[in-house]
């Protein structure tokens, strides 16, 4: 049996309401969302900025003061030559030898601080990958710009170690002095592996 148009409209009107309804819901859903994601995002931007910046300048103090032992090492050679004093030599090498270790525990505790950036909790994948499953729209894209987001923050954390500290460790080596003094092996990339 057919429906009147009053009832048909009646109908309508109320799928109409649901739709509005419905409408409602998911931009209520999106802006919530949206809102802790953007939220999420810059705080995984934030704190990694941080850290970065700290380990750069944690970098930059290490190879200046890899430019003063090296200086430091060439005026006590300068010195040893003249006089030929063997334990002020080996008192001068002992003593670079321990700012050599107080240089790899500084680079140690530099790349310590870049795991987070390196290991977040929720990285900026996950993070979006959470949004994307929660509204099933955009996926692709947001994963990508995700992506993005590591991979640019992977460029800038630097942990390895300067290349200027095996430079010194070598040249020290290449001179003979490793007889005098007994220099610690360590290195940060050797344990990891």
């Amino acid at each position: 049996m057919a429906r009147t148009v009053k009832a048909t409209k009646a109908a309508l009107k109320e799928a109409d309401t649901l739709v509005e309804s419905l409408r409602e819901l998911v931009w209520i859903d999106l802006k919530n969302q949206y809102t802790a994601f953007e939220e999420i995002l810059q705080s995984r931007i934030s704190d990694a900025e941080e850290a970065i910046l700290e380990a750069t300048k944690g970098k930059l103090a290490i190879i200046a003061g890899i430019g003063v032992m090296r200086k430091d090492l060439e005026r006590a050679q300068h010195r040893f030559t003249r006089s030929n004093e063997v334990n002020q030599l080996r008192e001068f090498l002992v003593d670079l030898s321990d700012r050599i270790f107080r240089l790899r525990e500084a680079n140690d505790n530099i790349v310590e601080s870049l795991k987070s950036v390196l290991n977040p909790h929720l990285n900026a994948i996950e993070i979006v990958e959470k949004f994307a499953s929660d509204l099933q729209r955009s996926a692709g894209t947001w994963e990508r710009n995700g992506r993005e987001i590591d991979e640019s923050i992977h460029e800038l954390c630097d942990d390895h170690e300067p290349a200027e500290l095996s430079d010194l460790e070598q040249f020290i080596s290449k001179q003979g002095y490793e007889a005098l003094v007994e220099i610690p092996v360590h290195s940060s990339s050797d344990e990891e592996a």
